[in-house]
């Protein structure tokens, strides 16, 4: 599968999820390895985050740098 059919499903997936906010997650895709980046308001939704992007067809490896907003934190990221 093409990197962009893996990204286009990493999103599609993140995004019809209630329990997670994928808003401030960027993911790029290259030669089947996900990278995701970004900050999430908990380690559960990191991990979560990280779990259903490893479930789409094609992806080989994930490697999440997203981080764990710290609750004073209110920086968000363009899109």
């Amino acid at each position: 599968r093409s990197d962009d059919r893996i990204r286009e499903d990493v999103c599609d997936r993140l995004s019809y999820h209630a329990d997670i906010d994928p808003s401030e997650v960027e993911v790029a895709v290259k030669d089947g390895e996900v990278t995701l980046t970004g900050t999430v308001s908990s380690r559960s939704e990191r991990r979560y985050i990280e779990d259903l992007t490893d479930q789409v067809s094609g992806v080989k490896h994930v490697q999440n740098n997203v981080r764990i907003r710290s609750s004073g934190d209110q920086t968000t990221t363009g899109s």
